[in-house]
């Protein structure tokens, strides 16, 4: 089981991914925008986080290059699921540090894939 930090400003997305992590057995926080991630980062050690890129306050981008520049959080994979498709969307995230990026709406099957995806790389790598 892992601990998964859930980021989006819509609630109805963040309880469609709980219950798809809970479902496959995961511990599930959440927040609901980029602003509350580094200290839910710090506090709550999640393995994984899952972050939408439009949100108030501070947006998906911002809050990825802030937990990439914190040695304390630099390892936690993220993956930015989000409605923003663009190409130049992708690759910003990915530049940043992403390590992986699903499209809203999701594929049935894709959230749970890509998280297994991105907890076993980061198993593997440590």
């Amino acid at each position: 089981m892992a601990s998964i930090l859930v980021v989006d400003d819509g609630k109805d997305v963040r309880l469609a991914l709980a219950a798809l992590l809970e479902d496959a057995g995961h511990k599930v926080l959440e927040a609901k925008d980029g602003s509350e991630v580094m200290g839910m980062t710090l506090t709550g050690q999640p393995d994984l986080i899952l972050l939408d890129i439009v949100m108030p306050q501070m947006d998906g981008f911002e809050t990825l290059r802030r937990l990439k520049a914190d040695p304390r959080t630099y390892g936690v994979p993220v993956v930015m699921v989000t409605a923003r498709s663009r190409g130049k969307d992708v690759a910003l995230a990915r530049a940043l540090g992403a390590c992986d990026y699903i499209n809203k709406p999701w594929a049935d099957g894709e959230v749970e894939l890509r998280v297994n995806w991105a907890l076993t790389s980061r198993r593997q790598s440590a």
